[in-house]
């Protein structure tokens, strides 16, 4: 049998990804460690699931601990998914953001590289390492310049280089994504996406007012559905290259009002659009989309899931939260 450890498993990724693992097989035990147990308010079987998976609660940017849980736990896998992954709050508190993120890889690493532990480890990282690109660059491949332009994609940058230099001066087992905006039903309303799935719901559940409240409704992303995400983490865990680096999208690009129509549409609630200053960025890219070339060319992976599917979805989560 073999051992996974999920870092971060507690968020709204490691919910997804433990349920999915689960249902898929029975041939791996799963760790996972995280700062508080999992809500996981999206699964209906949560206490099943808690109860087939070994919780280890840890902050990781204790040294300590994660040194004893990798001795203790020898795991041949360790999906990396713990960080403050908001860019929103990576500029309000852009130190935080920085030190936790960038720490807490170095110290998975570091336990791994002293304990010679030979695990598989997959670093999840963000498109947001792109930047600010030009119309010509779309869709972006992984050998694009990665040029960051906020506090939290400037530590994305630096743990990809970070498992660059344990890759080829210690020879660890890291392979490393950029994984593009995912979304779906159980995500954070601290995101664009969910935010939006959640005021078409409270219209619905509480009769508040046809308006939706948006930052910049122009700007394009390339959002891919969690399941989507899931697969692609199994298959890079399984079949990717260490040392190489990985962008999971869906290679289509959709604005902020198209998905805001889109949600129209799926729901029957015709709205108003009202921009609120305070959710504008300081700096923002104005169009990020992927190209998944590389990915489907060495695992097979390609993304199934359609963005209708994926807002129905996260619209009926808030549905059933809100009521």
């Amino acid at each position: 049998m073999k051992t996974l450890l999920i870092t971060g498993i507690s968020g709204f990724v490691g919910g997804h990804f433990t349920r999915s693992l689960l249902n898929d097989t029975t041939e791996y035990e799963i760790h996972g460690v995280s700062r508080s147990e999992p809500a996981w308010d999206f699964l209906s079987d949560k206490e099943t699931v808690l109860m087939s998976i070994i919780f280890h609660q840890c902050d990781l940017l204790n040294t300590g601990n994660i040194q004893t849980i990798i001795r203790e736990v020898q795991p041949d896998y360790i999906l990396h998914l713990a960080s403050f992954s908001s860019v929103a709050q990576s500029w309000r508190a852009p130190v935080t953001s920085f030190l936790n993120n960038t720490n807490v890889f170095l110290n998975i690493v570091e336990a791994v590289r002293t304990q010679r532990t030979p695990a598989r480890i997959l670093s999840v990282g963000s498109s947001e390492e792109y930047g600010i690109v030009s119309p010509g660059d779309l869709p972006l491949s992984e050998k694009q310049s990665i040029v960051p332009e906020n506090p939290y994609a400037v530590a994305r940058v630096a743990e990809e280089y970070l498992a660059r230099v344990y890759v080829k001066g210690y020879d660890l087992d890291i392979c490393c994504t950029r994984s593009f905006n995912h979304i779906g039903p159980g995500q954070s309303d601290q995101f664009v996406v969910s935010s939006i799935a959640r005021q078409f719901a409270e219209m619905s559940v509480h009769h508040k007012p046809r308006v939706i409240r948006i930052g910049d409704g122009t700007i394009v992303r390339d959002f891919i559905d969690i399941e989507d995400v899931i697969r692609a983490y199994k298959a890079i865990l399984i079949k990717g290259v260490p040392g190489e680096v990985y962008n999971v999208c869906s290679g289509n690009g959709h604005s902020i009002l198209d998905i805001v129509n889109c949600l129209a549409g799926l729901t029957g609630q015709p709205v108003t659009v009202e921009q609120d200053p305070a959710l504008i960025r300081p700096v923002d890219n104005p169009v990020l989309i992927g190209s998944y070339g590389k990915l489907q060319e060495e695992t097979g992976w390609a993304p199934v899931c359609s963005l209708e599917s994926s807002l129905t979805k996260m619209y009926d989560y808030w549905l059933k939260r809100l009521s």
